[in-house]
């Protein structure tokens, strides 16, 4: 209805339409509303990049988001996503590239990589790339690292969802379980997860990876099942793309989830 009033407002086809299409797993809509937005606006960034994700949600195929970042000046503002680095880091990651995903955290020099829906350190995304390498004591020290750096800006930002969820992946990486359980519960009993139509479907995917990379697989697999099931940025694609989803990939139940979910 907002679109047919105001057929020319490019945001409208963007943020309202392209953005609620992706929650909903209707993919192909929302290329549409991203399509519509960039012919209305070419250098629309967010768009393009939007509609990069939503091929990774609906294809699994990587190429559209990295042919979008590839146009983004290093410098622009992309709002709710945070910076091209921050997303270059995760595409890096996805694609299991350690060794550029280790040059580009080097290079970038940036403690923490921050967007609306997440705060991540780069010594966590450094951890992850020694463990895709199977440098067991270097991961173990990148993730010491995004510990001590996460528990000083907890204590600045001690209600703030996004840092308790790279703290509890964190501190699965260091395998101290009780303390990454402990963040698991605070982010099921937050607002956000309980009350938050748009981010609260992300902080429960966050509780997911943390529980799958804890070793408790069906409290993870009872997560993702909600979100496959309904509104949700979550999809088998991504479950197949996502590292940290790894600890899980071979539970029969989860390869029972990315089945009987294929042709969302």
């Amino acid at each position: 209805k907002a679109t047919q009033l105001n057929p020319r407002d490019a945001q409208l086809f963007f943020g309202f339409g392209g953005y609620t299409y992706q929650l909903m797993h209707r993919y192909a809509d929302a290329v549409r509303a991203y399509n519509r937005a960039l012919t209305l606006v070419p250098d629309l960034y967010d768009a393009a990049l939007a509609k990069g994700w939503t091929y990774v949600r609906w294809e699994g195929q990587l190429d559209t988001l990295r042919a979008a970042l590839s146009q983004v000046p290093t410098a622009a503002e992309l709002g709710p996503r945070g910076t091209r680095a921050a997303l270059y880091v995760q595409l890096l990651h996805w694609e299991r590239n350690a060794d550029s995903l280790l040059q580009v955290l080097t290079m970038a020099r940036a403690p923490v990589f921050e967007g609306q829906d997440f705060l991540l350190p780069s010594s966590l995304y450094a951890a992850w790339a020694h463990r895709l390498h199977g440098d067991r004591p270097a991961a173990r020290a990148a993730f010491d690292s995004a510990r001590v750096l996460l528990d000083s800006v907890l204590r600045e930002l001690p209600d703030d969802w996004r840092v308790h969820a790279a703290r509890g992946l964190a501190l699965a990486g260091l395998g101290r379980r009780d303390e990454t359980l402990q963040e698991t519960r605070w982010l099921q009993q937050s607002v956000v997860y309980r009350e938050d139509a748009l981010q609260g479907p992300q902080v429960a995917e966050d509780r997911a990876r943390i529980l799958a990379q804890a070793g408790e697989v069906e409290a993870a697999l009872d997560e993702i099942e909600r979100l496959l099931a309904g509104p949700s940025w979550l999809s088998v694609h991504t479950l197949r793309l996502d590292p940290l989803w790894d600890p899980i990939r071979d539970h029969p139940r989860f390869k029972a989830l990315l089945a009987k979910y294929a042709e969302r």
